[in-house]
């Protein structure tokens, strides 16, 4: 095989997400960019994140993937949002390259194994069900943390066969690396030692192959002890064994907690968290192979059926029990080693499921660092010794199914480009469901298509939703008819947005701006003065509301600071300097609050306006 050869699966995985740049930000990507992201000011902030980040989760460190977005961000300037798809696209070509490497030395043994680590890095390369992690820039902590898990497992091994301790230390930071990502990479504390112990060493390779070149049939089968026995190498073992455990416990030390989240008491019986555990190993056995359809919100009752699930169960138990096979008779465990690397680095995904520890208990980027298993055993069949009249056909079948994922992916991909698009075709694979409409009639909202908005706010409040949820689609419509100047319909939902979830700040906010405009309406008309300071008053409550439960919600504080201004200035009317002063200083507060916490606030010409006048009006009074 030529040696340019390995470039082929860095061009695929490049060439099936070239929509990738011309994507915009969807689903949770504009919440981490211009929610969240601005919070961290700082290095220490990365690895210590302030308090008080809007949506922020306790149970969420990842300082990695942040320091790859605040890198993004700084590097690409204006073109953000192309750059930051650049770089997913970027680190998935990495990772396919790591992926080949690895394959390269686990297939070293095998009759074409070139051939093998070709397939099984192209494999991995086009599969479809890697789109979420790589088209969605927030979805990147999985694309990050395969790209750092891969090479620890690859260095390990070149610690084993060279005993090159800058190897082990490099396996060491870069299994580091991939936990300060994402937790899943706690995997390696398992895969590792598989590794080591089932995969031939250089010394069984290089007799493999001095034996077929003096035309002896040579096996590792003649081998009477494993690849990396344990009595022999005890020190070995121990020194990685501290290595990796000794990494484990500085990162959950950096974590400042006991461990990873456990998830809610579910209050269901036994038999609820049993089916969630088989219909969960079902979805993801299936969707590994045969991702098709794909659906970025992934219900329950979408998952396979008994038929399918047994069917399924019988086929990874027969390949078990070949792969065991395989091991006893001819110390080749590379085989069982793939189905072991699928079912560790997948068992956290599995305890997400059952446990409801995510708000995503099933979703298909949970399968970007397991799919690795399976590219590596569709290699494996492309290079297979012991089958070899089986080994062409089965290239040939591999070949097929990597042009029918690179068709799938180039197809998915584009889906993904704009948040229409994607709910657009989400609720049209799970209609029944609340969330995805309530996400599609925001992206018309975004368009100013009221109607459509509207419908899909209706259908999110029809379909299977929670009190949250419903909460959204409501004060979404209140939006709608604040859009339309319709006040009073706008308040009325607004306000069953709150019964739904008193404290939701969003609608707080919506109800301050409704008071809000409602009293420069009626000044505008020369209504009553009374019901201006009673609609302003119940502004300001309603503002302040929204910011107790959220104080980095910067339209709430630049809607108090507005109204405070306004309650200042009719103070002043009224020749009630005192009063107008202490609203003037307080609106003056809430601005430079606002430009401390969100600095792009401080280019808006009314942020400068407001308060050159607030500071113009104080020295007024004082004169």
């Amino acid at each position: 095989m030529r040696r340019w050869f390995w470039l082929i699966p860095l061009l695929l995985a490049l060439g099936v997400y070239a929509p990738a740049p011309w994507g915009e930000l969807v689903w949770d990507d504009p919440l981490v960019f211009e929610r969240q992201i601005v919070a961290f000011k700082s290095i220490g902030d990365v690895f210590f994140p302030p308090e008080n980040i809007f949506q922020w989760s306790d149970d969420y460190y990842r300082p990695i993937v942040i320091l790859s977005y605040l890198l993004d961000v700084g590097l690409y300037g204006d073109a953000k949002v192309a750059g930051l798809h650049i770089s997913n696209v970027f680190y998935h070509v990495v990772t396919t390259f790591f992926v080949w490497l690895l394959a390269v030395r686990l297939f070293r043994h095998l009759p074409n194994g070139s051939l093998g680590a070709l397939m099984a890095a192209a494999v991995f390369a086009v599969h479809p069900i890697h789109t979420e992690s790589v088209s969605w820039i927030t979805g990147r902590s999985d694309v990050l943390a395969t790209l750092f898990f891969v090479p620890s497992i690859a260095l390990a091994l070149l610690w084993r066969d060279t005993g090159a301790k800058w190897a082990l230390a490099l396996a060491g930071a870069s299994y580091m690396l991939a936990l300060l990502s994402k937790e899943v990479a706690v995997a390696a504390l398992l895969i590792v030692p598989a590794a080591l112990l089932l995969t031939p060493t250089l010394g069984d390779t290089l007799r493999n192959a001095d034996g077929a070149a003096n035309g002896k049939n040579f096996s590792l089968q003649q081998q009477s002890s494993f690849a990396f026995p344990f009595r022999a190498n005890i020190s070995k073992w121990l020194l990685i064994a501290i290595l990796f455990l000794g990494i484990t416990g500085l990162y959950l030390a950096l974590r400042h907690t006991d461990g990873v989240a456990y998830g809610n008491s579910l209050n269901v019986a036994w038999s609820d968290y049993v089916l969630r555990f088989e219909r969960s190993i079902a979805y993801y056995l299936v969707k590994v192979f045969a991702p098709w359809p794909q659906s970025n919100h992934v219900a329950w009752e979408s998952t396979p059926g008994s038929i399918v699930t047994n069917g399924v169960y019988l086929i990874t138990i027969g390949l078990v029990v070949l792969s065991v096979s395989f091991w006893r008779q001819h110390r080749d465990g590379v085989l069982l080693l793939a189905l072991t690397w699928f079912a560790v680095t997948l068992a956290p995904s599995i305890v997400v499921a059952v446990r409801h520890i995510s708000g995503t208990p099933l979703a298909e980027r949970y399968l970007y660092l397991p799919s690795v298993g399976l590219a590596l055993l569709l290699g494996i069949a492309c290079c297979q010794p012991y089958f070899s009249k089986w080994s062409r056909p089965a290239a040939w079948a591999v070949a097929v199914l990597i042009i029918a994922y690179a068709v799938s992916t180039v197809e998915r991909g584009i889906i993904w480009t704009s948040n229409l698009t994607l709910w657009t075709d989400t609720t049209q694979k799970v209609p029944t469901h609340g969330e995805p409409w309530n996400l599609l009639g925001i992206s018309y909202l975004e368009q100013r298509d009221y109607a459509n908005a509207l419908d899909a706010f209706q259908h999110a409040l029809e379909g299977q939703n929670n009190a949250d949820g419903r909460s959204y689609a409501k004060r979404n419509i209140a939006i709608i008819y604040h859009y339309q100047n319709d006040l009073q319909r706008a308040a009325e939902y607004y306000s069953a947005a709150l019964d739904e979830k008193p404290d939701n700040p969003e609608a707080l906010h919506g109800l301050g701006v409704v008071y809000r405009t409602k009293a420069q309406n009626i000044q505008k008309e020369g209504g009553p003065k009374a019901r201006i300071d009673t609609n302003l008053a119940r502004a300001v409550t309603y503002f302040e509301s929204a910011l107790r439960l959220n104080p980095f919600h910067g339209q709430a504080r630049w809607g108090l600071a507005t109204v405070l201004a306004h309650q200042g200035q009719r103070h002043e009317r009224k020749g009630e300097p005192d009063q107008a002063v202490a609203r003037y200083r307080s609106a003056l507060v809430e601005i430079d609050t606002l430009i401390a916490q969100d600095p792009a606030f401080q280019s808006r010409i009314e942020v400068r306006d407001k308060r050159a006048g607030l500071r113009s009006a104080l020295k007024r009074l004082a004169g």
